[in-house]
């Protein structure tokens, strides 16, 4: 059974059909919960690298800024993901013939990778490897303003 096999039959579910032949506004809700998500989840990031960058809020300590945005950053994930998948489950076969599909799960993956590693690590020592901070939140927004372009490209593919 190959990849494209398995998405043939997620396709053909109930729940893949439900999705799929249900009202445009359910899609069209779930493109805007998806855009919501990522203004969640890019807002912090947004803020945190203004200050790592030595642009805004410098009497902040960045521990502090980290630690009070990771809720929103964790709620605007756990949105964009779930309303992604949903919208993935309406036509997995065709996104999976997308080539800027494929360019945005890579692209996603990595910046999760690199979103986690400012949260994790970078952040909580940004006065200790004050370049390394700065070099990873502008790799993090770089790579989460081309997952928002490939995202908007998958519709025009």
């Amino acid at each position: 059974m190959s990849f494209g096999d398995v998405l043939a039959s997620i396709q053909s579910s109930s729940l893949s059909h439900a999705i799929a032949e249900s009202n445009h506004m359910l899609v069209a809700g779930l493109q805007i919960v998806h855009v919501f998500g990522f203004i969640f989840l890019l807002a912090p990031l947004i803020l945190i690298a203004l200050r790592v960058l030595g642009l805004v809020l410098r009497d902040q300590p960045l521990e502090s800024l980290v630690n009070q945005s990771k809720k929103l950053s964790l709620a605007g994930l756990v949105l964009s993901l779930a309303s992604g998948v949903l919208m993935f489950l309406s036509a997995p076969m065709h996104y999976y013939a997308n080539w800027a599909f494929d360019t945005k799960m890579l692209l996603l993956v990595a910046a999760l990778a690199i979103y986690g590693l400012l949260f994790l690590w970078v952040a909580p020592r940004g006065s200790a490897h004050p370049s390394m901070a700065k070099l990873n939140v502008s790799l993090s927004l770089i790579l989460w303003i081309a997952v928002c372009m490939a995202g908007r490209a998958i519709g025009f593919v």
